[in-house]
């Protein structure tokens, strides 16, 4: 039976990439689009479901929000929900993915599985990818830092050796000359990406699995903090010198990077005779207006600080963060105390977001939290910010004063982009004369399972969620 893979670009704007290829770049990009066309994909049109942790769900279990229920990264593994990778295996076959976004590894015999480094799933699969994998979360929870440390750059040299390609040495030299010789910080968006295609590659060809995926989501990142540099975006905005220098195109950047990703796997599909789907669930459109996003450097000590007795706490994706309590009515004293939690004045620093358009309407409360309170678990953000903070800012908690808030929190984000609900596919089956006009995204799951010939009766036999069975029937 013929082999799979997915290689899931997270968010990327085909009609950006369009236009790179028009001015003579990415020449395997042309040649796809060339050969095969692109078809959008449909999802919510809601704001707040427009999102990577909602919509990758919809693609690994057929199911839209309404039947997932997954608004948050990390709570897929508060599901029951049977996810593509189980269900194939059930049939019959083996699988494999490298970072399934929001996505629970509840597989028994995958030939690898490497969890996003945000969801707290099992990993499988050899030594060496552990190495990588430990060495991405340990670069993903620096993202907001200028650097790369150094530990977590010798983990990055470890997780390599057994995963990387004798042909990206010079990819890597250069990559890694921009980020330290020129101060290029966007690259390490582009070595952790070029990282985990080599790995997957690499892994792919020792256990050739009949379904496998590969998500990347450096350019997602790269979108959301510099689009406005891309010479493709036409709009006023501009991104400060401070943030990125004039000229600079970090957008432009990684997409030769997945240029010559698409390029390998085309070359691995051409040889082993494997269907290739690629694909980004979303897409983004530009942020019209001042917008900075900040992360607490260290959630537990500022936690520690303003007296909060929590079992513990891990980060999530920009500022938002989960802390972990022994009880529900822990959770609500926390809840209280964070809610008190404001700038020192009372002004209205921090506001809340209520959409993507280009007019708002500032909150007049102070607070800097959102908080969503989850029973025994408390998800909070920082709120977004339309200045940069200011080392005068002063922030106080009851009796609990802190006038160096500024010295607590990095820059997570200066945002240039926000979600929207359509993504492209792009599949070397197509037809470029003959396509739809459009795919409902949670079709994908039904595309993978045609493939394969999983028809819906041995679907509903071989077992599945109830909603599993009434999607595909």
């Amino acid at each position: 039976m013929r082999k799979l893979i997915s290689l899931q670009l997270n968010e990327l704007n085909f009609n950006y990439i369009q236009k790179y290829v028009a001015d003579g770049h990415l020449p395997e990009f042309k040649k796809l689009f060339s050969t095969h066309g692109f078809v959008p994909t449909k999802s919510e049109d809601i704001h707040e479901l427009a999102n990577p942790w909602i919509q990758w769900p919809t693609v690994h279990s057929g199911l839209d929000y309404e039947e997932h229920g997954v608004f948050r990264l990390g709570d897929i593994l508060k599901t029951n929900q049977e996810l593509i990778y189980e269900v194939l295996e059930r049939n019959g076959l083996t699988v494999a993915a490298i970072c399934p976004f929001n996505a629970a590894n509840n597989t028994e015999r995958a030939a690898f599985f490497v969890p996003d480094p945000w969801t707290r799933t099992p990993f499988s699969g050899p030594k060496s990818l552990k190495l990588l994998y430990n060495a991405v979360c340990q670069a993903a929870n620096e993202y907001a830092n200028r650097r790369i440390s150094p530990r977590s750059m010798v983990l990055l040299v470890f997780g390599a050796l057994g995963n990387f390609q004798g042909t990206s040495v010079s990819h890597y030299l250069r990559q890694m000359l921009n980020y330290y010789g020129k101060n290029k910080v966007w690259y390490r968006a582009l070595i952790c990406d070029r990282l985990l295609g080599d790995a997957f590659i690499t892994q792919w060809k020792r256990f050739q699995p009949d379904f496998s995926t590969l998500f990347l989501n450096g350019g997602a990142h790269l979108q959301h903090h510099y689009l406005f540099s891309s010479k493709n975006y036409a709009g006023p905005r501009t991104n400060p010198e401070w943030h990125v220098p004039q000229g600079e195109d970090p957008l432009l950047d990684i997409l030769c990077v997945y240029d010559t990703i698409i390029g390998e796997l085309a070359h691995l599909a051409g040889k082993y005779d494997i269907r290739l789907l690629i694909m980004t669930a979303l897409s983004q459109a530009p942020h019209e207006r001042v917008t900075y996003y900040y992360r607490l450097k260290n959630q537990g000590a500022f936690l520690d600080r303003i007296g909060i007795d929590y079992v513990s706490t891990y980060r999530l994706m920009t500022e938002d963060f989960v802390i972990t309590f022994q009880d529900e009515a822990s959770a609500r004293r926390a809840h209280r105390i964070l809610e008190s939690v404001c700038s020192f004045d009372c002004e209205p620093i921090f506001y809340k977001e209520t959409g993507d358009s280009p007019i708002r309407t500032q909150a007049t409360i102070p607070n800097l939290f959102h908080i969503e309170n989850r029973g025994s678990d408390l998800y909070l953000q920082l709120r977004p910010v339309n200045q940069v903070v200011s080392p005068s800012m002063k922030v106080r908690s009851g009796d609990v004063i802190m006038e160096d808030f500024d010295a607590l929190v990095d820059l997570a984000q200066f945002k240039n982009t926000h979600h929207v609900g359509e993504g492209y596919l792009s599949d070397n089956t197509f037809d470029p004369h003959n396509l739809p006009s459009e795919i409902p995204l949670k079709n994908v799951f039904n595309i993978i399972l045609n493939h394969f010939g999983i028809s819906r009766l041995a679907m509903k036999e071989t077992g599945g969620s109830q909603l599993h069975k009434e999607a595909i029937t």
